[in-house]
């Protein structure tokens, strides 16, 4: 009896470890993906560095979860179109994006960290005279035209209550030396602070609402910006535009960062990403989302004409990331992990001052 007892046991074993090996088999497509994805022509999946890797993740499968999407995330890849690159080696923006400045001087020579390649992402998707969108939704097409021509939801008031909520779900995020950090001076915080300042100089009441969401979890940020949101909406009717302001993250399959950068005055500027989600069959509970992308085709271009260069193309996606709120919500990302904390400030008062264009438009 002994003896057979052993042998069950054994074969109970051999059965749970054949259930472990088949389970990391199962798991094997999903790594395999995830790691295919850096390295596509089209959006990639956000990396960072090896932290901001493991939460990123952890997001991105929230975030799958709570809409049902099997779209790629909130971070974005490199344009499939040519794209001037300079290598980690090398010094020096990017010939496109000197071609893009406003005024005829280029950025000082700077030595990139090993591993980072600094390009300028543009020219792909659908185009209208100077602006791209690209479409990763199924069942909508895109008419740039078309939606220029329509009236965004969005009516300010100058000089009044507050018109404007900044706000960011992913609060700790930050720059070259840093990437994750609650010193708000060093994160997107201060990304966001140009931006208010800007809205604030053309008499838009703005708040900055500065809570963090992604600190000490991580995980659930969009559940708890949410409620920043819901809060400032209510305390603040009057609020026509909300805009969450991220850094985005992107990598190759080499371990490579992709540094988005354009240059502006001279100056360089960490680009930036305007995300504008769809509802794109229906499933996502988000039924205004048009209002939101006829204000983000208008920011683009506005963005377009005053600054050539620093936007990558519009993000037009089947995603809610809360911009079902209200119909002037839009999704920012300014440059990655590895720009640094300057590139993407002057981004936030060039962002600032096309924003305020825009709205100047909607009074």
């Amino acid at each position: 009896m002994k003896n057979w007892m052993q042998k069950g046991m054994g074969i109970c074993s051999v059965a749970l470890v054949f259930a472990a090996v088949a389970c990391v088999l199962g798991r094997l497509p999903v790594l395999q993906a995830k790691d295919a994805a850096f390295a596509a022509a089209g959006f990639i999946m956000p990396a960072g560095a090896a932290e901001a890797m493991k939460e990123d993740y952890l997001e991105e499968d929230e975030e799958d979860n709570e809409h049902g999407s099997s779209e790629a995330p909130v971070s974005s890849g490199v344009s499939s179109a040519p794209a001037s690159s300079q290598e980690s080696s090398g010094t020096g923006a990017s010939s496109q994006a000197a071609s893009s400045t406003s005024s005829g001087t280029s950025s000082s020579p700077v030595t990139l960290p090993k591993g980072v390649k600094e390009m300028s992402i543009a020219n792909s998707g659908s185009q209208y005279n100077n602006i791209w969108v690209k479409n990763t939704n199924k069942n909508h097409t895109v008419d740039i035209a078309s939606e220029l021509q329509k009236q965004p939801a969005v009516k300010i008031v100058k000089n009044s209550t507050p018109q404007v909520l900044i706000y960011h779900t992913h609060t700790t995020e930050a720059f070259l030396g840093d990437t994750r950090s609650q010193d708000k001076a060093k994160s997107v915080v201060a990304v966001g602070d140009q931006i208010a300042a800007q809205l604030k100089a053309a008499g838009i009441n703005v708040v900055h609402d500065t809570t963090l969401h992604d600190y000490p979890s991580y995980n659930g940020s969009y559940d708890r910006s949410k409620v920043t949101m819901q809060n400032n909406l209510k305390k603040y009717p009057g609020i026509q535009v909300t805009l969450d302001i991220h850094r985005d993250a992107m990598g190759t399959s080499d371990g490579t960062r992709i540094k988005p950068t354009a240059t502006v005055n001279g100056r360089k500027a960490a680009q930036v990403m305007i995300i504008s989600g769809c509802d794109d069959d229906g499933t996502l509970g988000f039924p205004n989302w048009e209002y939101n992308f006829r204000l983000a085709v208008r920011l683009q271009k506005s963005l377009a004409d005053l600054y050539p260069g620093l936007a990558r193309p519009l993000n037009f996606c089947a995603r809610k990331y809360n911009e079902n709120l209200t119909k002037g919500s839009l999704l920012i990302e300014f440059g990655t992990e590895v720009n640094t904390l300057d590139e993407a400030v002057y981004s936030g008062e060039l962002f600032g001052k096309a924003l305020v264009n825009v709205l100047n438009g909607l009074t």
